[in-house]
């Protein structure tokens, strides 16, 4: 049992990647804004390095710690297929890059300086047990007594239905080609490649005139995952794009399965893509990470300040959205063949203004009407059906 004055921390997160390290910044930015107390923080984090392993990408509509760190964003951006492109365009919500280890840098500073928060790194957790009054975190480094956890960790793969999504494959380079030709003003978001039974594209990001992001993508049934390196490689081998160099690389399979998480109150609150944080349909996070983990830091400080350590689990995007894209995975298993011309006709049927309120999780009605009027009635009625 965990009483008042047994307590090692007042909060556990489990996880220090991006929803616990932004968690922490939410909660740090609080604290200056009201001047109030933090709680004890304390992160456990299994690796035991940062690298800047990756990107985050959305549309930059709205504050979080990190905006100031953002490397680059494009007005334009557009989606292809062999010679059909759509191209939207939005000087008030562009589209953004965040790189991975900016995010770690800012939030390891914060965490360093501030005495309220701890981290623990090369820390597994095996068990968390909650009573009454607290939670109890076992790990391979010891025991953590708390009155609430955050629980930032992955979902389990056999805790995905498998048969309602897909893994999005990607391996990307970040590569230096001076003169490489693209406009670097625009983002391509797709632009889509033959494949055999499921979708492929390229994502590429103009850095400036001589740096560019490129990565190969696939919606992968699971199984046996595809050589994603191997297809860049040829890919560029095919464009004759001799004369780069590979500045880094990252590569990731994000799962594209609806989350249903838990909406009831209490001391343990799971967080992140194991919440359904991630939207199932795109594999977008970062919009949604940031306004849940405000939501959260809110509801931590209000506990702190109270006592009461029952904490509200966010609701990251309304009922009817989660709907939507259950049909659009379905649909999208039952007529792989179609995605790039519903993904074209999606693009061309809607504003840019709508399009990034779409992705980043917060769609007005009139939005999803011209999202729904833009894909094929019949095909998708029989995917809500089934």
């Amino acid at each position: 049992m965990v009483t008042e004055q047994a307590a090692d921390c007042d909060l556990v997160i489990i996880g220090a990647g991006l929803t616990g390290l932004s968690l922490a910044c939410w909660l740090n930015s609080l604290s200056r804004q009201t001047d109030q107390t933090l709680p004890r923080v304390c992160l456990l984090e299994p690796r035991t390095d940062y690298h800047n392993d990756r990107t985050w990408c959305f549309w930059d509509t709205e504050p979080h710690p990190f905006r100031e760190l953002i490397t680059h964003r494009w007005s334009r951006w557009q989606v292809s297929r062999g010679t059909r492109t759509v191209s939207q365009s939005s000087r008030q919500a562009p589209y953004a890059m965040l790189p991975a280890g900016e995010v770690y840098r800012h939030a390891l500073d914060c965490i360093r300086s501030c005495p309220a928060f701890s981290l623990r790194q090369g820390v597994t957790v095996q068990a968390v047990e909650e009573s009454a009054d607290g939670v109890l975190v076992s790990t391979t480094a010891g025991q953590w007594r708390a009155r609430a956890v955050i629980d930032t960790r992955p979902p389990e793969a056999t805790c995905l239905n498998q048969a309602l999504g897909f893994w999005q494959v990607f391996t990307g380079y970040e590569i230096h080609r001076p003169g490489h030709g693209y406009d670097s003003e625009t983002a391509t978001l797709m632009d889509f490649q033959p494949c055999d039974g499921h979708v492929c594209f390229l994502y590429l990001l103009p850095l400036d005139t001589d740096n560019l992001l490129v990565e190969w993508t696939e919606f992968h049934p699971g199984g046996e995952r595809p050589d994603c390196r191997a297809r860049l490689d040829a890919w560029l081998d095919e464009q004759n794009f001799g004369g780069f160099t590979v500045k880094r690389s990252e590569s990731a399979a994000l799962p594209m399965f609806p989350i249903t998480g838990r909406r009831d109150p209490g001391r343990i609150i799971k967080a992140g893509v194991g919440a359904g944080w991630m939207r199932a349909a795109t594999g977008y996070h970062f919009a949604s990470c940031q306004r849940n983990s405000a939501d959260l830091a809110s509801q931590i400080m209000a506990a702190a300040a109270s006592g009461h350590w029952s904490l509200q689990p966010p609701q990251t995007r309304k009922p009817w959205l989660d709907w939507m894209d259950r049909v659009f995975l379905r649909a999208l298993q039952q007529h792989p063949e179609a995605a790039p011309d519903w993904f074209l006709d999606l693009f061309a049927a809607t504003t840019a203004e709508q399009m990034a309120r779409f992705m980043n999780d917060q769609p007005r009605w009139r939005d999803a009407v011209s999202v729904a009027s833009a894909l094929p009635t019949g095909r998708f009625l029989q995917a809500a059906v089934s």
